[in-house]
């Protein structure tokens, strides 16, 4: 019994010693296996990277074959861009739609291109007429100018639709030197400051009855303008015309002289000379009745004369035909003068001319023919560069004398006009605007012939671009 007791107590102890090497074993075994796992994690891990890395290079590789590409192709474009049309083109708006440009061998063109267009609304109540009510299309100015060949040569060229003349402005200047620079072709002639004031920049919708007298509008012929001084406060024309007006051909040798010299003092400090302008002059003495930032004062005189004028021949522009034909006058030579003075500044301007004419008839018993006559206009902004009050007077008074009018006839022997206006300046200068004028005009007869009164109202909105 005691030996059974004994055989039992080291049985108990002996059997969990025997499963000790075998789990041994085992836990051996997992190790190796995790480790295995962890190499063949690894070797993949290391497959993944170096086909990512593969794959970075290719794309590299592509990149840099990419960028290459584009700095050929730039360089391959800059190379064959350099003479390319489009390289010497510019375009820009500047007062007007401006193109510059130059040729294969580098010779400069410019070319700016603007409208000035004007919708007329009118009533007329004239003595003995019916009262006209009319809307009119008054201008509608294509204008093309700039530069050709050289910075020097200018060329002008303006047509307008809505008048019964087509073409007004065709004419070279070669502004080599602008102290002299010959001028030809067809322009509004060097005279009286109120026909040279553009159309687009008036203070008044129309001109006054001083200016339809003794204007000479526009003319062929040739001339020299040019600026004098540092500063160009001196400007001049002095040309020879056919005389016979717009679009007109001289039939003989009677041609028109024309002259005018400008003074001009003060003024906004931009005095560089504009060549190409119907009367070249500074730009701070331009012919503009208002707009200035500083004091500016201009004088101009002007002169003209063609001798043995023959109105069957040849019509000069202005009223010196209608003239000679109330008179009856044969062939005759005619002489003008005109001077005129300006004044504005930032709220106030003021201008005034004065025109005297001579009509000689070349035969017969009258006598010469004196006629004269004046405008004065101002005008004060109620509103800096927008709203404008403004009146003129002008007087026309011709010669009545025994010895120069035919007995028996009645003429015209006095013309005056008053005008008072309201502009409302839209683009702050005369560009775009509204305009609203009142006309009373008084004609005087000889031979106690009823005076002739008209009333005119007069509505305009313009566009210059």
């Amino acid at each position: 019994m005691k030996t059974l007791l004994k055989l039992l107590v080291i049985a108990v102890l002996v059997l969990p010693l025997t499963g000790v090497p075998a789990k041994a074993q085992s836990t051996k075994q997992q190790i190796q296996e995790l480790k295995q796992q962890i190499e063949a994690i690894q070797l993949q891990n290391q497959q993944q990277i170096q086909q990512l890395q593969q794959q970075i290079e290719l794309m590299e590789n592509a990149r840099q074959a990419d960028q290459e590409k584009i700095a050929e192709i730039k360089t391959k474009q800059e190379t064959v861009d350099e003479d390319a049309w489009y390289n010497k083109f510019m375009a820009k708006y500047d007062s007007g739609f401006v193109f510059e440009s130059t040729d294969k061998d580098g010779l400069p063109f410019k070319m700016k291109f603007s409208i000035l267009a004007q919708i007329l609304g009118s009533v007329n109540d004239t003595d003995g007429k019916d009262v006209a009510t009319n809307f009119q299309l008054r201008r509608l100015e294509l204008k093309w100018s700039g530069i050709a060949f050289a910075p020097w040569f200018y060329y002008t060229f303006m047509i307008d639709p809505a008048s019964s003349s087509l073409l007004k402005d065709m004419y070279f200047t070669a502004a080599y030197q602008k102290e002299i620079a010959p001028r030809i072709g067809q322009w509004k002639v060097p005279f009286n400051r109120e026909e040279l004031n553009s159309s687009g920049a008036l203070q008044f919708i129309e001109r006054s009855i001083v200016n339809s007298q003794f204007s000479l509008e526009r003319d062929r012929g040739l001339a020299l303008v040019g600026g004098i001084g540092a500063n160009n406060n001196v400007s001049y024309g002095l040309g020879v015309f056919n005389g016979d007006g717009i679009n007109g051909t001289s039939v003989d040798s009677n041609m028109l002289y024309v002259g005018r010299i400008q003074l001009g003092l003060g003024g906004d400090d931009d005095y560089k000379f504009d060549a190409n302008g119907t009367f070249p002059t500074a730009k701070a003495y331009e012919i503009v009745p208002n707009f200035a930032k500083k004091p500016t004062f201009t004088a101009g005189f002007g002169a003209s004369t063609l001798p043995g004028l023959d109105c069957a021949v040849k019509t000069p522009n202005g009223g010196v035909c209608d003239r000679i034909a109330a008179l009856a006058y044969p062939s005759s030579d005619f002489t003008q003068i005109t001077a005129d003075m300006n004044f504005k500044m930032r709220y106030f301007n003021v201008e005034g001319e004065y025109d005297a004419r001579w009509i000689a008839p070349d035969t017969g018993p009258q006598d010469t023919a004196f006629d004269q006559g004046f405008r004065v206009q101002a005008g004060v902004f109620l509103m800096p560069k927008t709203v404008e009050i403004a009146a003129r007077y002008a007087l026309v008074d011709y010669d009545t004398n025994s010895g120069v009018v035919p007995p028996d006839t009645s003429v015209t022997s006095r013309q005056w006009e008053l005008s008072p206006g309201l502009n409302y300046y839209m683009s702050h200068n005369h560009k775009w605007k509204l305009m609203a004028n009142y006309t009373f005009q008084r004609n005087e007869f000889t031979e106690g012939a009823p005076d002739v009164d008209a009333n005119i109202f007069r509505l305009q909105v313009q566009a210059n671009f």
